[in-house]
């Protein structure tokens, strides 16, 4: 974790390999805008976005600079609380006073991108002696795995790229509870949208869209991707009317704005422009 992150701990803690894809998995553009600071004057120069620093409210200079390939920030006014740099975690916990964990829950549900919590025997309000664990340890080995256990373990070895592993963990949950079935659907395709097996993380998102009883944001979230998988085969018809359908129920969904105004300006455009700079 980055220089400067330790002081925002909170009671909820996440490995740092999932707080890394987390991180790389947020659209710099995006948070700015979300940030709303004067996020129309982002300026993109190959791999970097300078923007009017939100921390410190800079009014003059573009003196926050962030990498889009590590997607890690820095200011580059030596007073602001972001000259030490970091995560865009880091960043979003500065300029809303949060700690990294509440940084990390906003993204992880506004992605919908599973993050692994560190388990300890304090998280479960015990203190475990070494007799106690000896026991706990030989009953578990005894015990069928349940199936809140395989979800867990599925979305451990996912956010370790143990894909094939993680698969076989989603398939016995849904065989062993319907309860999780839409998100054991969204995490079987977000797997096989990770192999690059696009048919059947299609088939996995539709799958988890005909399930019945969960919320609204959730059939978003299999739905926006599914319009990512679209978009990335070249289906752009069918991911123009799937991010549509997002739009019409909640037109400021993550970035679904401007993948439709990308996409329909390349229907628009045969010919598209290779530009290096742009303001958003």
């Amino acid at each position: 974790m980055p220089e400067g992150e330790e002081k925002n701990k909170t009671s909820k803690q996440y490995t740092e390999e999932s707080l890394n894809r987390l991180n790389l998995s947020i659209d710099a553009k995006v948070m700015l805008k979300k940030l709303n600071y004067r996020s129309e004057a982002m300026e993109i120069l190959e791999d970097k976005l300078r923007a009017f620093c939100p921390i410190h409210k800079d009014k003059n200079f573009r003196t926050l600079v962030i990498d889009l390939k590590n997607n890690h920030f820095k200011c580059h006014f030596f007073q602001c609380e972001g000259a030490k740099g970091g995560s865009l975690l880091h960043l979003y916990s500065l300029v809303n006073k949060c700690t990294i964990g509440e940084s990390a829950d906003f993204w992880g549900k506004e992605l919908n991108v599973p993050i692994e919590e560190i388990k300890t025997g304090e998280d479960e309000g015990m203190a475990v002696t070494a007799e106690e664990k000896q026991d706990t340890e030989k009953s578990e080995k005894s015990e069928k795995i349940t199936t809140e256990n395989r979800f867990t373990k599925g979305v451990s070895l996912y956010t370790r790229n143990l894909l094939a592993d993680a698969i076989k963990e989603f398939e016995f949950a849904r065989k062993e509870d319907s309860g999780k079935e839409l998100q054991v659907h969204n995490m079987l395709g977000l797997c096989y949208m990770k192999q690059g097996s696009y048919e059947k993380a299609i088939e996995e998102f539709k799958n988890g869209l005909g399930c019945k009883g969960y919320e609204e944001k959730e059939y978003l979230g299999l739905k926006y991707n599914l319009g990512r998988v679209y978009e990335t085969t070249g289906k752009n018809d069918d991911a123009m009317k799937t991010f549509k359908e997002i739009e019409q129920k909640d037109p400021k969904y993550q970035d679904v704005a401007q993948r439709l105004k990308k996409l329909e300006t390349a229907a628009g455009s045969p010919t598209p422009r290779k530009i290096k700079i742009s303001y958003v």
